[in-house]
């Protein structure tokens, strides 16, 4: 491999390495004036540059480093949701080096890929078989996008103790220094976690503790471009909390910083989908979301965007029928998405305008025989200590039915009490899981 195992930080290449300075490999040298292109909101150049680096055959004449290089442009790809593109970038890092450290970044990469196509399952199976980079000092720094991948995948499932622990994973990097919060230029300037500590934030404590962070977000234009660049979709849930807080002066500087982008890069759907969002969202209007929906290319985005113009039709025009029906189209395709979180929180607003009968529940199945899906669902985030108030608002539930569903569950697993409860969950859990294998 070109680099040796002391010292120097080959960021953009995710290495650490010794000796080695731009001018020692071709690769790291024409990425890193890709990052520097990117984060200037120039995608089209980026791309190019990116494209360029997964070609190049380093001075030192080792593969490792135009296999890696073609994992960045992969990602920088997945992002923009060139999925066809970022599929053909990892074919090429495989065809480039026979290597199982190459072989666990690759399936990192492919967990990212898998997500963004809805796959949960697979993105979680790959993500487990990736991660053991995180014990390679040389490639450590491709665990966080495991760490990703994964804290998405729980928290769209609702999986609430794994996705703070994946969370944790991340904060290190995302806490460590402006620079790494709006952007890792070291490491992997396209792929930045922060919209996502944020998204997280809003699932554990509620919107309002997410509300300072997401301001931060839009506090510059060059950290507002480096979060629409990094997962453009995000823009969205951020500007809708900070219109839910008052804030749209704060909304607005998103959304002009989204349009400038967009302006700059026509002929990038991802973003000028999600600029267009921002329009809609900022003037509460359902043609602009109705063209925001066409134009995306994720699936999990459309539903979000069906979401909206539920929403908007519902508080606005008090359109309650065709609401009903956006919702409806948002809460299958959430679950089609693997994220029954999502699901429910519309099923509940379907439940609203007695529609509950045809919602169906998105809970992920039970482990445990003797328990529902439902029962499954609240048991397990109490026994992540969450009160009754807290599993109601994460399940869109009332409290009344929640300690219902919690004395039925007492009942059957013979617990008494919420801690002995939570003491009996990891072993009902173990049990389950040993019985099925």
């Amino acid at each position: 491999m070109c680099m040796e195992t002391s010292g120097v930080r080959l960021g953009i290449l995710g290495l650490n390495a010794s000796i080695l300075s731009s001018h020692d490999c071709i690769n790291l040298e024409i990425l890193h004036t890709a990052g520097s292109v990117w984060l200037e909101g120039d995608v089209v150049s980026a791309i190019s540059l990116a494209e360029a680096a997964a070609t190049a055959r380093c001075r030192r004449g080792s593969a490792h480093c135009t296999a890696l290089a073609s994992l960045q442009l992969a990602l920088l790809l997945t992002n923009l949701r060139c999925i066809d593109e970022a599929k053909r970038a990892v074919r090429q890092a495989n065809a480039a080096v026979d290597d199982p450290a190459i072989d666990a970044v690759t399936a990192l990469v492919r967990a990212k890929i898998a997500l963004c196509e809805g796959d949960i399952d697979e993105a979680v199976e790959l993500c487990d078989a990736g991660m053991v980079v995180a014990n390679d000092p040389r490639l450590a720094s491709w665990a966080s996008i495991g760490n990703t991948v994964r804290a998405i995948t729980a928290m769209r499932r609702g999986e609430l103790a794994a996705m703070i622990h994946h969370a944790n994973q991340l904060k290190d990097d995302v806490l460590f220094g402006r620079d790494v919060l709006f952007g890792r230029r070291d490491t992997f300037p396209w792929d930045s976690p922060a919209w996502l500590v944020v998204q997280i934030l809003e699932a554990e404590k509620g919107w309002e503790v997410a509300v300072p962070l997401a301001r931060g977000l839009f506090e510059s234009e060059s950290s507002a471009r480096g979060l629409l660049l990094s997962e453009p979709a995000a823009a969205s849930f951020l500007v809708r909390i900070l219109l839910r807080a008052g804030d749209r002066e704060t909304a607005q500087r998103g959304r002009r910083c989204a349009a400038a982008l967009s302006a700059d890069n026509p002929d990038i759907r991802a973003i000028t989908a999600a600029a267009l969002h921002l329009d809609a969202l900022v003037e509460e209007d359902v043609s602009l979301l109705q063209q925001a929906a066409t134009a995306s290319r994720d699936a999990w985005t459309r539903a979000s965007m069906n979401e909206d113009i539920g929403d908007l039709l519902s508080a606005n025009y008090g359109e309650f029928r065709q609401a009903c029906t956006h919702y409806d189209t948002a809460m299958h395709s959430y679950a089609d998405a693997g994220s029954p979180r999502d699901s429910s929180r519309v099923r509940s607003k379907l439940r609203r305008h007695d529609t509950s009968k045809a919602a169906a529940r998105f809970w992920p199945s039970s482990r445990i025989p003797m328990l529902t899906d439902t029962e499954y669902a609240v048991a397990e985030l109490v026994a992540g200590g969450l009160t009754n108030a807290e599993v109601a608002g994460k399940m869109f539930l009332s409290r009344h039915t929640v300690a219902f569903h919690l004395r039925k569950i007492f009942q059957k697993v013979g617990a008494k009490s919420r801690i002995e409860l939570a003491v009996m969950w990891k072993q009902l859990v173990g049990q389950d899981i040993t019985t099925s294998m």
